[in-house]
């Protein structure tokens, strides 16, 4: 389990009775410049801000971070003398390094042509009397006597001495292990610190407060200190930090991904901008361990790989324990998701050397080992590691007594007393509602359902696992749509593959197949909008208007911004690419924050039956095996089967795998609909051999993703877009576009086209020819990127694009797409739960049909296949059946070639 840092200062004091003979300059609040300071001992914002130094010249060590490009000369002064600074290049900015001089009144920051632009002011750091003593004898183990000392300050009259000695008594309560006095402590040096204005050290002690009430799963009152924080303009940089960091550690808490992505990575930048080494650690620590959570292994373990490198050299031997303490944690997560990224112990065993821990870590350590055991196969060093924590149970929280109840739960099970782990797992979903921990709920009810199996109650154990599966759908939806929920959605995948197994034993293969239909779209039905919008409330509706509106009007003006970039010097480029970067995470952000207005209506819509003459094949991964479904309309087959390692290729063994037990009902149908998962989402089924040739030459394919079909709201009105050679390196795309603009306009009725080509098609343009045509196809490149595909894009003039999230944006889309570019109908593979592409985006907004590839293919392959397409286009097309007989066509003509297969018919 992770450790929380603990963020504690050591004394933060100032004398407000010496503001008087403190020389304030303006501030110049309207100026544009952004400037983030770290360093100060405290910072007072009445009046100020005012930032307080002590003498020795390690604490008049501060950072500064300018919002100028690197380029640009920068100053920093002390009451108009120059200062020697370090600078770095820092997130586009510059920050820089300083040491004030003693009896200094006001830092400036000033440029070459503009003077001052900013200015901070500066005080002393008197001590409060005594302090220094209190000190030595706290860190010489001698709290008591520290206390004593301090202890008057902190009664009586509110007077200036009293919030620094209430914020020292709060932390020297918490190390000697009385956290309810630490908590009472605290709550009154809030509020004197409010008082007093000392905006740094009141953030430190009320995040502290903050944590502590998260560890004790206080959620409400923790999200209150929070919330009552308000941190005004011109506050430090540390403060910004530890509200950020904290507020993402309570959304890791209640299972908020989307807050606490967005909170971590707030926190991690802050921390680097003003140069807080140690506590971007800790937020990209918990940052890697969220990912982990998410299913992101492999950008989780690239993190902690490079915070292992990458840490300083004299780090104290505690801080290096925690550190591989949490990367350990990583390991065990990625192990409870089914990877394996490392054994955790050796790390956990470093770490009792390096900083041998006691009471709540050395709970923390046997918890860790005894899970570590466990999963691998070792339960009796399992049971004695847990056996040791047990007996350490006064340092419990709720945190850790949740995982110490499921380790003891799965124990009684593996050892064949399932009775004895079913009361566990009972008491396991109580006190995890209780402390509103989503992740347990979850593990409580897989649990319980192991444990019903072992004891052979069928039916109570299908009501476990349904239970399962409603909470991972609570879950998924608060992961970012550009987080990976599918990766998040495939960990889980033990208990679908029970649930399954469940169903096919007791003979209810429709249930069955609806589940593992239900389970592969999970992600995609969250975010289809089909008709749904139709049914939103008022309230709803004006949410989902407005997020759009902003959404548009920030994508607009970011493709307008990266037309100039032709116009940049090169030394400005990468600066304003990166700016424009993060100004697209914020983009996505608005639209995730769209979506969330639908909830989980997509979940209780039906699935698509097989259309009539249709068969539907559905293939899904059990815990061992795999198990095909072929449904028509009046029956189910089954068919249990292995896949060989390594790559598939669509060799006659994989077909006898896949196709052979359902030679019947594929013979007997008009159509073939695959629904895929894992693995077979990369196997051409259309490729396959079949019979005495493939099964496209039997059957038209298409390749279905189990969304509600749309219902047109109006008939068609024959308006196409063809959008050719964007950007002017594919003269194939051209001829390829002459042939369809002559095959539509040859059709009765007659199709009106609107013809886009090279730096004619933009993304402006584009979108804007968009609006009501029925019809687009799109003739150029295809670029699948990022997690989860969430980056990739079609390329457009003037270096614009139109990505994954403005296709899911788009107001009314084609009925029918054509995208003849490489990679546009692939998604993230891999995994049982279908993830996001480009043709994807299409029908999640509402297309009907989309014809797209998987992988590469050659400029003068698609134009000869799209000539064939085109050719017998008629008014009321069916795309299932026109690209087969151009894929059939253009491998007759050109044996050897290989790139028509290449293409998929994608419908809803």
């Amino acid at each position: 389990m992770p450790r929380c840092p603990l963020q504690v200062l050591p004394a933060l004091l100032l004398c407000v009775g010496l503001w008087g003979a403190c020389r304030l300059p303006e501030h110049p609040s309207s100026s544009p410049l952004r400037v983030e300071y770290s360093g100060c001992a405290e910072v007072f914002l009445r009046p100020g801000p005012v930032c307080a130094l002590g003498a020795k010249p390690k604490t008049r060590q501060m950072f500064f971070w300018v919002d100028l490009p690197p380029e640009m000369h920068v100053d920093i002064r002390a009451d108009g003398w120059l200062l020697k600074s370090e600078i770095v290049a820092v997130q586009e900015g510059q920050r820089l390094h300083v040491e004030v001089p003693p009896r200094a009144w006001v830092i400036q920051v000033t440029t070459p042509r503009g003077g001052t632009a900013w200015s901070l002011a500066l005080a002393p750091y008197p001590e409060l009397p005594l302090e220094s003593r209190a000190l030595y004898l706290w860190r010489a183990g001698k709290p008591e006597e520290a206390r004593r000392l301090l202890a008057p300050f902190g009664i009586g009259p509110p007077r200036a001495e009293r919030w620094q000695a209430l914020h020292l008594l709060t932390h020297i309560a918490y190390q000697v292990g009385d956290e309810r006095e630490a908590e009472e402590l605290c709550k009154k040096a809030i509020v004197a610190q409010h008082d007093a204005g000392s905006r740094l050290t009141e953030a430190t002690d009320a995040t502290f407060l903050a944590r502590l009430q998260i560890q004790q799963s206080q959620l409400d009152a923790a999200r209150k200190v929070l919330a009552g924080l308000q941190l005004p303009a011109g506050s430090p940089a540390k403060a910004v930090y530890l509200e950020s960091y904290y507020r993402g550690l309570l959304a890791v808490k209640v299972g908020d991904a989307r807050s606490a992505l967005v909170d971590l990575q707030g926190a991690a930048d802050q921390a680097e901008r003003a140069g807080l080494e140690e506590e971007r650690w800790d937020a990209e620590q918990e940052l890697g361990l969220q990912l982990q959570a998410l299913g992101r292994s492999s950008d989780a373990a690239a993190l902690f790989d490079r915070l292992r490198r990458t840490q300083p050299p004299n780090l104290p031997a505690c801080n290096q324990a925690e550190r591989l303490i949490n990367q350990a944690w990583s390991l065990l997560l990625a192990r409870e998701a089914g990877e394996t990224l490392g054994d955790p112990i050796p790390l956990l065993e470093e770490a009792q050397r390096t900083c041998p821990s006691h009471g709540v870590g050395r709970l923390n350590y046997f918890l860790n080992l005894s899970l570590a055991h466990l999963q691998a196969g070792r339960p009796d060093p399992a049971r004695a590691a847990l056996i040791a924590a047990r007996a350490l149970d006064r340092f419990t929280t709720p945190f850790y007594r949740l995982w110490s109840l499921e380790l003891e739960a799965r124990l009684d099970l593996a050892d064949g007393r399932p009775e004895a782990a079913l009361q566990l797992y009972d008491l396991l979903d109580e006190l995890a509602a209780n402390a509103s921990s989503p992740e347990s709920r979850w593990r409580a009810a897989y649990g319980r359902a192991r444990c019903y199996q072992a004891l052979k109650r069928p039916a109570e154990a299908l009501a476990a696992l349904g239970k399962a599966e409603s909470l991972l759908d609570e879950q998924s939806l608060q992961i970012p749509i550009q987080e990976g929920r599918e990766t998040f959605a495939a960990q889980r995948e033990g208990a679908t593959g029970l649930y399954l197994e469940l169903l096919l034993a007791g003979g209810r293969n429709a249930e069955a197949l609806e589940m593992a239909r239900r389970a592969r779209s999970r992600v995609l039905r969250q975010l289809a909008r089909g008709d749904r919008l139709a049914h939103l409330t008022s309230a709803e509706q004006e949410r989902w208007d407005k997020a759009l509106a902003a959404y548009w009007l920030q994508r607009t003006a970011l493709d307008a911004n990266a037309a100039d970039d032709w116009r940049l010097p090169a030394d400005r480029k990468a600066r304003v690419r990166a700016a424009r970067a993060a100004q697209y995470k914020e983009v996505e952000r608005i639209l995730d924050r769209a979506f969330t207005v639908f909830g989980r209506a997509g979940e209780r819509e039906p699935l698509p039956p097989p259309r009539a003459g249709e068969v539907i094949l559905a293939y899904y991964p059990l815990a061992h095996g795999w198990v095909g479904f072929a449904a028509t309309g009046g029956e189910i087959a089954i068919h249990r089967f292995e896949l060989p390692d390594g790559r598939l290729a669509p060799t006659a063994d994989l077909s006898a795998r896949l196709l052979a037990p359902f030679r019947a009902q594929i013979l007997r149908a008009e159509r073939v609909r695959v629904l895929l998962s894992g693995r077979l989402s990369e196997v051409d089924f259309h490729a396959l051999p079949f019979e005495s040739d493939i099964l496209l030459a039997a059957r038209p394919v298409v390749y279905g993703l189990d969304l509600a079909v749309p219902v047109a709201s109006q008939p068609p009105a024959w308006k196409a877009l063809v959008v050719a050679n964007p950007l002017e390196d594919l003269p194939a795309a051209l001829l390829e576009a002459d042939a369809v603009t002559a095959a539509l306009h040859s059709q009765k009725p007659a199709w009106s086209v609107e013809d886009l080509r090279g730096e004619k098609a933009s993304a402006g343009t584009v979108r804007g020819a968009l609006r009501g045509v029925d019809l687009l196809h799109y003739a150029g490149h295809g670029v699948f990127s990022g997690f989860s595909g969430w980056e990739s894009v079609l390329p457009l003039a003037g270096s614009t694009s139109l990505t994954l999230g403005d296709l899911l944006a788009l107001g009314r889309p084609p009925r029918w797409v054509v995208l003849s570019g490489c990679e546009t109908g692939r998604s993230s593979a891999g995994v049982s739960v279908e993830g996001l592409g480009l043709a994807h985006a299409f029908l999640l907004a509402g297309s009907r049909a989309v014809i797209a590839a998987t992988r590469p293919v050659g400029d003068r392959a698609a134009e000869g296949l799209f000539a064939e397409l085109y050719r017998h286009w008629g008014p009321e097309p069916d795309l299932a059946v026109l690209l087969q007989q151009a894929q059939l066509a253009w491998r007759r003509r050109e044996p050897a070639a290989a790139d028509w297969v290449s293409f998929r018919l994608f419908a809803p």
